[in-house]
């Protein structure tokens, strides 16, 4: 699979989506990766316009943490590692569609400024499921491992 964020992208087209305007995401780099990853059709539940900026979105974070992705680092822990507030998290979480996507980008700014590793299939996760209980899980997941590392640094 193709992975822009392993470096497995040249780095112009890296570049090029960490420059995407999320507001009109369509780039030839964009589509490069869409029809990789086998994404390029949106499923029934969601337009194709709102499929193509999630995934806009996605890969630009992805692109802004180049050889920082790592399974094993929950994205809540990675946070909480590297010192994102506790009201910036909440914040996150709790992002509508629109204000999610603009966050995303200081999150990946962010996690790239203290070359912090993370999961970004937790990322993932947020973008493409809203509502209902998966939804709930994956927050509550994230919350947790954000929560558990405060917690383990506040008894250090």
């Amino acid at each position: 699979m193709l992975h822009p964020e392993e470096g497995s992208l040249p780095s112009g087209d890296r570049a090029a989506l960490r420059r995407i305007d999320l507001d009109a995401p369509v780039t030839p780099t964009l589509w490069k990766v869409l029809f990789a990853l086998d994404q390029d059709d949106a499923p029934d539940w969601i337009s194709e316009n709102r499929w193509e900026r999630r995934w806009a979105a996605l890969l630009m974070g992805m692109a802004h943490c180049a050889g920082l992705h790592d399974y094993d680092v929950p994205l809540g822990q990675a946070l909480a590692e590297a010192g994102w507030s506790e009201t910036r998290f909440v914040r996150l979480l709790e992002a509508d569609d629109e204000t999610l996507m603009v966050l995303l980008r200081r999150v990946a700014q962010y996690l790239a400024s203290k070359q912090q590793p993370a999961n970004w299939d937790d990322m993932r996760g947020l973008l493409f499921y809203q509502s209902g209980d998966t939804a709930e899980d994956i927050r509550l997941s994230i919350a947790r491992s954000y929560y558990r590392t405060l917690h383990a640094q506040d008894e250090d």
